[in-house]
């Protein structure tokens, strides 16, 4: 009967059939072994427990499979059976962390020394960083209305860009560019870059402005663009805002109509106009108190009598829209007797006319009214009885001193 020739085995490997004794673990694993030997060690090691791990789960009685869970139902079996949580996806962007520099876990071999499973376990550790790095700034700029940049973000985070030079190379890409454009034309102006936060709560506090008082047509980028490219402050359009709906929107027809005339606007543009951050705030201000007196005296019948540069001129003076009015009316009382009576005594007395009865009511000048005064005594010495002019007394507006 021929011997059976036993497998060779590779000097200084172990001997597969004493690979659990004492004798083996101590001594064959303390012997530095050589590529050929690991490889070999290895798969014999491996083969031999995959054998018996298949004679292990052999002898098992057999049970039968567990039944499949209905639909929208939880694991009949197991630690989640009775109706354990179901896990929804999220629609996170949260990338795999074997995309970050490792992949699943896999086997490893008794001859891994301690300073590869350190080396594994650092690579491990980096990978889950820039993972939660690509986690952070996605979410960032997501809200920043940049979800469109993860990929840009992955590629740098995957190549180990730091934060800043990440940010720096978004900041240059032409979506960034877009979102934030009125910075470009800040800096042109030379003012201040707005950081993305404090660019994004201007932008709030002017919609939240606009949308207050239903001006919902200039809650839109290019009028929003346009407020942060001239550093209007969000007090400054309130402030414009109320001067648009009080004083213009809501205003008498004859402000509107004598605001069109006077500085040739639009009906359609007035508001457009007051938003316009173009237009310095002062000086809209006073070309509305100037129209605001304009409709006084056109009201009163003086459209064509006072124009712009007397109504530029009373407001210049600080004639209020209230005083306008009341003066106006006064005059408008008594110029027809004073015309008439100007006419009769043009001769011996000096005239009273619109700019005379202005300067009396609005300038409190007494010289203007010593004039009226010299007409009513003479139509009462003429005429007897009591001066029509007289039965209105005419009321000192201003503040100004008597002359």
């Amino acid at each position: 009967m021929a011997t059976k020739k036993k497998k060779s085995i590779p000097a200084g490997a172990i001997n597969p059939q004493a690979i659990f004794t004492d004798k083996a673990i101590g001594k064959d694993f303390k012997v530095p072994l050589t590529p050929k030997q690991q490889d070999y060690q290895t798969k014999i090691t491996a083969e031999r427990m995959q054998a018996q791990a298949d004679a292990y789960f052999a002898s098992l009685p057999k049970s039968p499979p567990p039944t499949p869970p209905k639909k929208d139902e939880g694991p009949t079996e197991g630690p989640l059976a009775g109706g354990g949580p179901v896990i929804e996806p999220t629609g996170s962007i949260s990338g795999n962390i074997s995309e970050f520099g490792t992949g699943a876990p896999t086997y490893t071999a008794p001859t891994q020394t301690a300073e590869e499973i350190a080396t594994q376990a650092e690579t491990t550790a980096a990978a889950a960083a820039r993972l939660d790095a690509f986690n952070v700034l996605s979410e960032r700029y997501k809200q920043y209305g940049l979800g469109g940049l993860a990929d840009v973000i992955k590629k740098l985070v995957i190549e180990g860009a730091s934060e800043a030079t990440i940010t720096f190379a978004l900041q240059e890409s032409p979506e960034y560019k877009e979102r934030f454009k009125a910075n470009t034309a800040r800096l042109a102006k030379g003012l201040a870059v707005l950081k993305p936060n404090e660019y994004i709560a201007v932008e709030d506090a002017y919609r939240q402005a606009l949308r207050a008082y239903g001006l919902t047509q200039f809650d839109n980028d290019a009028y929003v663009s346009k407020f942060i490219e001239n550093d209007m402050s969000p007090t400054e359009l309130n402030t414009r805002i109320q001067l648009a709906t009080e004083r213009v929107t809501n205003a008498a027809p004859q402000v509107r109509n004598t605001l069109v005339n006077f500085y040739g606007l639009t009906n359609v543009d007035l508001v457009a106009y007051t938003l316009d951050p173009k237009g310095q705030l002062p000086e809209i201000e006073k070309q509305i108190a100037t129209a605001e007196i304009g409709a006084a005296a056109a009201r009163q019948g003086f459209q064509s009598e006072v124009g712009k540069a007397n109504a530029e001129y009373l407001r210049s003076i600080g004639v209020t829209q209230e005083q306008a009015i009341r003066g106006f009316s006064d005059i408008a009382s008594i110029l027809p007797t004073a015309t008439k009576l100007t006419d009769i005594y043009r001769d011996g007395l000096e005239g009273y006319g619109l700019e005379q009865a202005q300067q009396e009511v609005f300038s409190n000048l007494a010289s203007e009214r010593r004039k009226r005064e010299r007409l009513t005594a003479a139509e009462t010495a003429t005429f007897g009885g009591k001066s029509a002019m007289s039965k209105t007394a005419l009321k000192n507006l201003s503040t100004k001193g008597q002359i």
